[in-house]
């Protein structure tokens, strides 16, 4: 028989997927929308809802770990079939852009001449899975853009489209998931590697824990909020330690030495992990723009001379693989924590922010973070290199790091000189137990040049500056303006101190 006559295996995958209306709460600090609609598959909607409610009739409403956008997966010539129910008092749909589907009967939409397939109680949609990719879903039964609609309060989701034989498994237990914003895929020939789906929000609709507008602490007037994935963390909600303006500043406002681990969920990692993020915007309204710290990918993952980036503008309703260039930790195999945000600066005070955490030793559930908090287990890629288990000289990032829970973090050690080029801060014998060989100040606990390059090395010895700068001829002037100056000029200009004076006199 040719090729061509072989019958082709169409495989059906089926999902009960349920609309329910919720409270979401967005962080512990008790902002929450109170009338949060959310995708479930049908067979946890009593439990999430019970456990939503449950979090949410606290004294401070805190978040439920259940209720996350719907994330169900599929493989490459899939045909898949969608019951959708709810109990709602209004016409509700699942409507996805970018997969194909009969548009008579699986659009999701009243649209036209077109069939009306939304729904006052229930329905089946058919979708096919012809490429790889992330796919948004939302509702089309309601689509006003105001706080009557549905999509403000949260009713959207993804279904993502893996190769063909592809299987996606919990990265803390290692079995198969029907949903997830995270999960680790493995594929009969190509590379295991960690998958995470992020939501980027239009502005929320929010409540403070006593049910009022939120207020900005500084200035008593109303505080917008913006999310992933159903969380938030507004820097309203992180107040300084201390009076001081030095307290303020990001080393401290979005530290978890200091507050915690922010709200919205972390990405979780061993150094050198292949990883794909899943970028999804699940608005109607306004664009964002996704900024990943040390970290870059191709801007068209299938072009090998396509440009390098480590931001990109996503306007709503978009998707976007980003398939990070060396893994987690990228090429240096950086461990710790890296940020990553909307780099449209209200948007990231509002708290669209986060973390992806990246270890340097096993994570087997037994570890807890400095504030106590327990450190989920992270099962290793099974085609990748085991990380090296915790031992008391190793207990793992974050606990080789110096400082305690509540209090200010430490500047790195061997980094910070005073005027004279003494080190102000010698570092721990655990933290040097963890220096990579051959380190130096400002390279710890990663080589920066990993190229094998031949190091024909300069080095700048650079002062952090803080004076009053004028900016012209009329008085406009930042009493606390912070710049960088080479040290050879504090010593032409008599020091620091007299630098300063210069400058604050307008003869610099």
């Amino acid at each position: 028989m040719e090729l061509c006559c072989y019958p082709c295996p169409i495989k059906t995958r089926t999902y009960d997927i349920e609309a329910i209306e919720l409270p979401i709460v967005y962080n512990k600090y008790g902002d929450h929308d109170p009338n949060g609609l959310i995708y479930v598959l049908k067979k946890d909607a009593n439990r999430i809802r019970e456990n939503a409610l449950r979090n949410f009739s606290q004294k401070i409403p805190q978040p439920s770990p259940d209720v996350v956008p719907l994330v169900i997966r599929a493989n490459i010539g899939d045909t898949v079939v969608i019951h959708f129910s709810h109990s709602l008092n209004r016409a509700l749909s699942l409507h996805v852009l970018g997969m194909d589907y009969d548009v008579q009967t699986s659009d999701g939409a009243d649209v036209g001449y077109n069939k009306d397939s939304t729904t006052s109680h229930r329905i089946t949609y058919t979708w096919y899975a012809r490429e790889e990719g992330v796919f948004l879903f939302h509702d089309m039964g309601d689509t006003r853009s105001s706080e009557e609609g549905t999509n403000v309060h949260g009713l959207f989701g993804a279904i993502i489209v893996e190769a063909a034989e592809a299987k996606w498994l919990s990265p803390e237990t290692g079995t198969e998931i029907e949903s997830g914003l995270f999960a680790d895929i493995y594929h009969p020939t190509n590379p295991a590697f960690r998958e995470y789906a992020v939501f980027f929000h239009d502005e929320l609709e929010i409540k403070d824990k006593d049910g009022n507008q939120p207020a900005d602490p500084h200035t008593g007037l109303p505080s917008a909020t913006t999310g992933i994935s159903y969380r938030s963390e507004p820097m309203r909600n992180r107040m300084p330690l201390t009076d001081d303006h030095a307290d303020s500043g990001e080393d401290i406002s979005m530290s978890s030495w200091v507050y915690g681990d922010p709200a919205p969920p972390i990405l979780r990692a061993y150094a050198g992990d292949p990883s794909k993020i899943r970028l999804i915007h699940g608005g109607i309204k306004e664009t964002h723009v996704f900024h990943l710290h040390n970290h870059q990918w191709r801007l068209e993952d299938a072009n090998q001379n396509s440009t390098i980036i480590d931001s990109i503008s996503i306007s709503p309703q978009e998707c976007y693989t980003l398939d990070i260039l060396h893994g987690a930790g990228s090429l240096n195999r950086t461990v710790g924590d890296v940020i990553f945000h909307c780099h449209l600066y209200p948007h990231f005070h509002e708290g669209m922010w986060t973390l992806w955490r990246i270890f340097d030793r096993l994570e087997d559930g037994t570890g807890r973070l400095p504030d106590g908090t327990a450190i989920p287990p992270l099962l290793p890629l099974k085609d990748r290199v085991k990380p090296p288990e915790k031992d008391a000289q190793h207990p793992g990032y974050p606990n080789f790091i110096n400082g305690t829970f509540g209090e200010r973090p430490l500047q790195p050690p061997l980094g910070i000189l005073d005027e004279n080029g003494e080190n102000l801060m010698e570092p721990t014998d655990l933290e040097l137990a963890n220096f990579v060989p051959d380190f130096a100040p400002g390279e710890l606990y990663a080589d920066t040049c990993p190229c094998h390059t031949c190091r024909d090395i300069k080095v700048f010895e650079i002062a952090l500056v803080q004076a009053k700068v004028t900016y012209n001829r009329y008085g406009w002037h930042d009493p606390q303006g912070r710049f960088f100056v080479l040290k050879e000029t504090l010593k032409r200009h008599g020091g620091l101190d007299a630098f300063i004076q210069k400058v604050e006199s307008g003869k610099l």
